[in-house]
């Protein structure tokens, strides 16, 4: 009978399309219709995505070549009513369903750059030129930062704050900058003139300090938890990590371009081989934490020492991948990334960029000239040894190269270095397999170099004429990560920025652009600041003219409860927000204030600190025994040596951060032991001496005393109230008392 089937007879299964099918034109759409409400980003039933390639392609979802064995052809054919898929709903007509046979029968091509979370998510889309928004009230705008921020803020119903009073607008510039207050000269010099550009006269000479790379390559040492110790259970020092550090100072106070910067700590020695610098510059490589115990300690062909490789290099592509492209990359090491379009395999391609490196103290040349002379004697000398030249030519080229200057050291990631027993150069690039699960003994497949293969226009898997060549392989990860294409690179650089300016960057998450982090408040203004940095030669000094030159930034940063109803977090920037000075603001501007601050840059860090021999490899350091009023106490904070796993106590209780972990955000707490630090830490009590005398030398009258003491510690004048209390309290506890007072009170740790 027509229209009749037999009892217990199967449903077959629609005819593939008969014609190529194309994944983006043809399946996305099928797939994105009636599977992502499901198996998509918000939820994923069964543990199964199908809007991501990763997840999909595996577990027998999806076959290639077999679209009848495919679990996904058999529940969208509904050839079982009670797993049919989707569950509700008319599901997927015959042609539909032919038209995925097809595409599996066909090999299932799913570009890399076609999953569905790459094409939606804003961090990896290209970079918009976004157009500056109209908004109603242009007589508050300086820069054009403040029409992105206006027209969200009208959105809103909100208006910005007044401007801040000119006292409070240079102060707060000045430890932005610099992470100094300015002196008393300054802030009079800057109150006293009274021409239209005052303003923007300061903040360029400010750009201009030597003192700004210092504040900023601190920044830095942050984001890249750099330090001078090894961490774990030998934490040895790192005699020779500071010529890195000495590399950041310079690189920000010459305002280095940006994609110069990043290509330089990846590939350095290698793009630029005769600039002592720029081999300097792979100290970067090299400022995590190192596993003597597992690196140097144990046979170097057992599976520990394997497994201590692998984790060593994890920790560089972690880093790598956080600073410069705020992408949480280590969570593909075990899996597919369960948020983000990442899969193991861009992992460990990853990982074997960095597969002929170890982080060692390496030789270097600090005259360029002689890094050149010494490179042509070394290339001439194997030359002769190879082709056996003529006689006494390699005993003539040894003479000359033992006559050239000493080379100096520095901690870097290479793969030139002095053997430390087992310990040894990779000798050429060591094999990197995916790991199922990380697991060292189950090995899926050997890798090569490559990238994300998640931007789209942009190929994550590396070209390289001489793929087996280590340094190819980290020039190559370099020149992928400043392309202008890479739209993640450019995005964290403005957003870090914007961050350490504001408290909370455009993405509140600096370190992490994926799905786990947070979204941008201002995308449009994110885009055109990435934009405009990337066209401007990556001039961050230009970047910070720009931001604190800006209306938004000049605010007030005074509560207003109406604002306060609409956007209690002010992410909207209705206001500017207040913050507390971080540990070495804090350390630097009381030696500011006392007049004992050394203006000598550079050079080895100070141990402040005695150091003496431990019971393992870990010395023992005591910072109570310490000389305060020693000249090493005197230096900025950023040339203190730096430990791991016994940080400075005095700092350690400002929030200064724990450098075995990544910070790129510091904590910023206020604690009972903070002010108790702040009145009786031995360099403090020394330091509020120091204060004392230097404001005894205005003369035996206290209120005299006072008034100096307030400007120079915060940049105004007492009240008549504020000297009376403080001149009885003087007459009763002594002037270094008040001084700690005064270092102690909100005025000087807080800037509004």
């Amino acid at each position: 009978m027509i229209g009749s089937s037999c009892a217990g007879a199967e449903p077959r299964l629609p005819p593939v399309a008969a014609r190529r099918v194309d994944f983006a034109k043809d399946v996305q759409p099928i797939l994105a219709a009636s599977c992502y409400s499901c198996h998509g980003e918000k939820k994923r039933k069964g543990d199964l995505r199908l809007d991501r390639k990763a997840s999909a392609l595996g577990g027998g979802v999806i076959v290639p070549g077999k679209s009848a064995d495919s679990l996904l052809i058999q529940r969208v054919a509904g050839l079982d009513p009670d797993t049919k898929m989707p569950p509700k709903g008319p599901g997927l007509n015959a042609e539909q369903v032919g038209i995925l046979r097809a595409w599996i029968d066909q090999g299932a091509a799913w570009p890399d750059d076609a999953d569905a979370s790459t094409t939606r998510h804003w961090a990896y889309q290209p970079l918009r030129d976004s157009p500056i928004p109209a908004i109603k009230d242009r007589n508050w705008i300086r820069t054009p930062i403040d029409a992105f921020v206006l027209a969200k803020l009208e959105a809103k119903g909100l208006t910005p704050s007044p401007p801040a009073d000119r006292r409070t607008l240079l102060r707060r510039v000045s430890f932005d900058l610099l992470g100094l207050p300015p002196t008393p000269e300054e802030m009079e010099a800057f109150l006293a003139d009274r021409s239209p550009d005052a303003y923007e006269k300061v903040v360029d000479r400010l750009l201009a300090s030597p003192h700004y790379g210092e504040r900023w390559a601190r920044h830095w040492m942050d984001v890249i938890h750099f330090a001078e110790t090894h961490g774990h259970d030998q934490d040895v020092p790192r005699d020779n990590a500071w010529p890195y550090r000495d590399y950041l100072i310079r690189s920000f106070n010459e305002d280095k371009p940006y994609a110069r910067f990043v290509e330089e700590q990846l590939a350095g020695d290698v793009l630029w081989p005769d600039e002592p610098q720029a081999i300097v510059a792979t100290g970067f490589i090299a400022a995590g934490p190192w596993d003597e115990s597992s690196l140097r300690d144990i046979r170097e062909d057992s599976i520990d020492r394997r497994i201590g490789q692998y984790l060593d290099r994890d920790d560089m592509v972690t880093t790598t991948m956080a600073a410069f492209a705020s992408t949480t990359i280590h969570c593909a090491r075990c899996h597919h990334h369960k948020f983000d379009p990442i899969s193991q395999k861009d992992y460990y391609r990853l990982q074997a960029v960095f597969a002929g490196v170890d982080r060692a103290d390496r030789p270097y040349d600090i005259d360029p000239q002689t890094a050149r002379t010494r490179r042509s004697l070394k290339l001439r000398l194997g030359i002769s040894r190879i082709g056996r030249g003529g006689f006494g030519l390699p005993s003539a080229l040894e003479a000359q190269l033992a006559a050239l200057p000493p080379q100096q050291l520095v901690y870097a990631g290479t793969s030139d270095f002095q053997p430390q027993g087992s310990f040894k150069p990779a000798n050429g690039c060591r094999a990197v397999a995916v790991l199922q699960r990380g697991d060292i003994k189950k090995p899926v497949e050997t890798v090569g170099p490559g990238a994300l293969t998640c931007l789209p226009g942009l190929d994550g898997r590396f070209q390289l004429a001489r793929p087996d060549d280590e340094g190819s392989r980290r020039a190559a990860l370099a020149k992928w990560l400043s392309d202008p294409r890479n739209a993640l690179t450019w995005r964290s650089i403005v957003n870090r920025v914007w961050h350490y300016h504001f408290g909370r960057g455009i993405v509140a998450t600096p370190n992490d652009f994926g799905r786990m982090g947070t979204e941008p408040t201002h995308p449009e203004l994110l885009d055109y600041l990435a934009v405009r940095f990337q066209g401007g030669g990556g001039s961050l000094k230009q970047l910070h003219r720009l931001i604190v030159t800006s209306a938004v930034y000049m605010q007030s940063s005074r509560p207003r409860p109406d604002a306060a109803r609409v956007d209690s977090d002010n992410h909207y920037l209705w206001r500017m927000n207040r913050s507390r000075l971080d540990a070495e603001s804090i350390r630097d501007s009381v030696l500011r204030v006392t007049g004992k601050l050394d203006p000598i840059m550079g050079g080895p860090s100070i141990k402040q600190f005695q150091q003496s021999p431990g019971i393992h490899r870990t010395p023992k350091v005591d910072y109570q025994a310490f000389d305060v009023d020693r000249p090493g106490s005197y230096r900025r904070s950023v040339y203190r040596f730096l430990f791991r796993t016994l940080p400075d106590p005095f700092m350690d209780t400002l929030d200064c951060p724990d450098a075995s972990q990544f910070t790129p955000v510091r904590s910023s707490s206020v604690t009972a032991l903070q002010a108790l630090a702040m009145l009786n830490d031995r360099f403090m009590v020394r330091q509020s001496e120091h204060f004392a005398a230097r404001v005894n030398q205005a003369g035996p009258d206290l209120g005299k005393q006072i008034e100096r003491a307030y400007l120079l510690a915060l940049s105004r004048l007492p009240t008549a109230e504020e000297t009376t209390r403080l001149a009885v309290y003087a007459n009763k506890h002594g002037m270094a008392n008040v001084c700690r007072l005064i270092f102690n009170s909100n005025e000087f740790m807080f800037v509004p």
